[in-house]
C-alpha cells in the first residue's frame, strides 16, 4: 500500500485522487468507431472505454493530494463533471451515471518504480510500482530482489534503485 512512504524518509511518489464513473447500460451499442479506449492527455486529462455490458465508464479529474476523507466527499462534485465531460464529447450518447467511486494512485518524477533496498530499512526490499503500471514492472521486480537475495548483481537494479532521487 500507499503507507510505506510513511517509513521512506525522502519524497519519493506523489500522491493523487482520481475519479471513476460508470454509466447505466445502454439497450444499443451505438458507441463511437470501434469502441476504442480514448485518452485525452490534456489538464485535466479524460479517459473514457465501454464495458462488455454495454456501459461507458470514464475517469480522470484527478486532485494532487492523499486524503481519503476529502477525496470522498468530492465523489458527488467529480461524477457531475465527468458526466458533463462526456456528454460535451459525445452528446448522443446522453450520459447517465449509474455507479461512481474514487481511489488513488502515486506517480513518480521519471515514471518508474522503486525496487531494491532501502538503506535505512535494512533486511527489507521493495517492490513500490506507483502508477498504472505496476503490473508491467512486477515480473522486473521480482528478477531484482532475486538477484539481491541470492547475492548476484542484477544490471538493472540501479535503474530502479531509491538512490536515484
Amino acid at each position: 500500500g500507499y503507507e510505506v512512504v510513511e517509513f521512506i524518509d525522502k519524497k519519493i511518489v506523489d500522491l493523487k485522487s482520481t475519479y471513476a464513473v460508470v454509466s447505466e447500460q445502454y439497450n444499443e451499442r451505438k458507441f463511437w468507431k470501434d469502441e476504442v479506449l480514448i485518452w485525452n492527455t490534456a489538464n485535466p486529462y479524460l479517459y473514457v472505454r465501454t464495458t462488455p455490458d454495454g456501459r461507458v465508464l470514464v475517469g480522470g479529474r484527478d486532485e494532487d493530494f492523499y486524503n481519503p476523507d476529502k477525496r470522498n466527499k468530492l465523489i458527488s462534485k467529480k461524477t457531475k463533471q465527468l458526466t458533463k465531460d462526456i456528454n460535451t464529447l459525445f452528446p448522443q450518447l446522453d450520459f447517465k451515471p449509474e455507479f461512481s467511486w474514487t481511489g488513488t494512485f502515486g506517480a513518480t518524477k521519471d515514471g518508474l518504480p522503486f525496487i531494491g533496498v532501502y538503506d535505512k530499512l535494512p533486511n527489507s526490499y521493495f517492490a513500490l510500482g506507483f502508477g498504472g503500471n505496476g503490473i508491467t514492472f512486477s515480473l522486473i521486480a521480482a528478477e531484482i530482489i532475486r538477484d539481491l537475495l541470492l547475492g548476484k548483481e542484477n544490471k538493472d537494479a540501479s535503474i530502479f534503485s531509491f538512490d536515484r532521487v
